[in-house]
């Protein structure tokens, strides 16, 4: 780490720059502190909170990064927003939130006017740095750089390049430019890989709200077995299921992918349409559920009466390639093995398998293999990953027709231990059948 001298202490104001929040001289358009209220809302324990920090640092040391920046991003369902999420636990709703992350000292938050800083003080225990600002929250991380004194630092950026599902990387080119601009003699690198290796293994914590998460899933299914039936609008049936997910206390926005039809549509699509379904039609969906940010999912079909028998045994194969793959999630195997397993389950049969699996957690998770390949390069760096006790996976082999007109897909998460993956949910895996 390079040697600084002269740092200014933690929140002390910057030569030439207003102190953070909302301009020195001015009034506070956000009012005046009120008392700060605890919300009841799941939360991570302290022991928690030293564990991941732990960790985090540790990676920190051996990489010779001197700070982490975790920018803004709220998209694909906020699952963009995990790296900064993960490190200070404040976020929801698509809120606006950059993480600030020495490897010593205090950890900052900066984030939108709204909510409150007391929102978020009430929200979380973890970080007491928050600091709300109006819309370029950029800027104030620079600030809280040099605060810290990192103009001669190794700064990592949490989403630089190379995500599972944005290889090109989720960082703004303004934050970019205005870290560029505001350390020219700092090293600015690819902080991912590293959250990546650190976020991969669970704690018991992690995994018990992953529990709770596919918990609410699963009552969601038991929605859409109650509500979907001829004469029922697709959009009321998904606006029913996303409501017991908050109704239980989930966070929002959260992933449903919905298709529905006869004949089967070829894939999910993201919402449902006012479409009234019919007897016969296929109901296909990726339903997650979120317990503070920690993402559930179960892929399932439903059919508006019986599956025609081809179905019946396509789905035999889809599950004998889960079950051999969930045997397989043990410490140790290579994701690339995975393939292999999910093509070989469909031999001798007049159907193909294609393995899709990838991390569950706060969002994007590595590792992930979709068909065998991972889009963007990344191809030999997912296929030699190697599973690790405590991480979870989301495991559903994709079995279709050779002319991939009729599927069946099924998965939930499990817990990779030594005896093979456990399994978080306890639904019975089936072709739901409705009326």
């Amino acid at each position: 780490m390079t040697e600084t001298t002269g740092r200014p202490p933690a929140g002390a104001p910057v030569a030439g720059r207003p102190p953070h929040g909302n301009g020195a001289g001015r009034p506070n358009p956000m009012g005046a502190p009120r008392p700060v209220v605890k919300l009841d809302v799941p939360r991570f324990s302290t022991a928690e909170r030293d564990r991941r920090w732990g960790r985090v640092r540790e990676l920190m040391a051996r990489e010779n990064i001197d700070v982490i920046v975790a920018p803004v991003n709220t998209g694909q369902w906020e699952h963009l927003a995990a790296n900064s999420r993960y490190l200070s636990s404040i976020g929801g709703n698509c809120s606006p939130v950059a993480t600030v992350f020495p490897r010593e000292g205090d950890v900052t938050a900066i984030t939108g006017p709204v909510p409150t800083k007391e929102h978020w003080l009430g929200y979380q225990d973890w970080v007491t740095d928050v600091r709300p600002v109006f819309f370029s929250l950029s800027d104030a991380v620079v600030q809280r750089l040099q605060e810290l004194g990192a103009e001669r630092w190794r700064i990592g950026v949490a989403g630089l390049a190379g995500l599972p599902r944005l290889p090109e990387g989720s960082v703004s080119h303004g934050t970019f430019l205005r870290l560029e601009q505001g350390f020219p003699d700092a090293e600015i690198v690819n902080a991912t890989g590293l959250l990546e290796e650190a976020r991969f293994v669970k704690g018991d914590e992690e995994i018990a709200f992953l529990q709770r998460s596919t918990e609410l899933v699963e009552q969601s299914l038991d929605v859409l077995t109650r509500e979907a039936r001829p004469g029922v609008r697709e959009c009321e049936v998904y606006a029913r299921m996303l409501a017991s997910q908050v109704e239980a206390g989930g966070d929002m926005p959260t992933l449903i992918l919905w298709a529905s039809g006869n004949p089967q549509p070829m894939r999910n699509y993201f919402q449902p349409t006012m479409r009234k379904l019919e007897a016969g039609d296929f109901i296909s969906t990726e339903c997650e559920a979120r317990w503070g940010g920690y993402c559930g999912h179960i892929t399932t079909q439903a059919i508006l009466g019986s599956p025609p028998p081809e179905y019946h045994d396509m789905f035999k194969v889809q599950q004998e390639a889960l079950n051999r793959c969930r045997e397989r999630a043990r410490p140790g195997a290579l994701l690339g093995e995975f393939i292999d397993i999910a093509a070989e389950a469909s031999e001798g049969t007049p159907y193909r398998c294609q393995i899709i699996m990838h991390g569950r957690g706060l969002g994007d998770d590595a590792p992930m293999t979709i068909f065998g390949t991972q889009f963007g390069g990344q191809d030999e760096r997912m296929k030699s990953w190697r599973l690790e006790r405590n991480a979870v996976l989301l495991i559903k082999p994709l079995v279709m027709t050779p002319d991939w007109q009729k599927w069946v897909c099924w998965g939930d998460p499990v817990v990779v231990e030594e005896g093979g993956g456990r399994r978080l949910s306890s639904r019975t895996p089936e072709i739901i059948e409705i009326g």
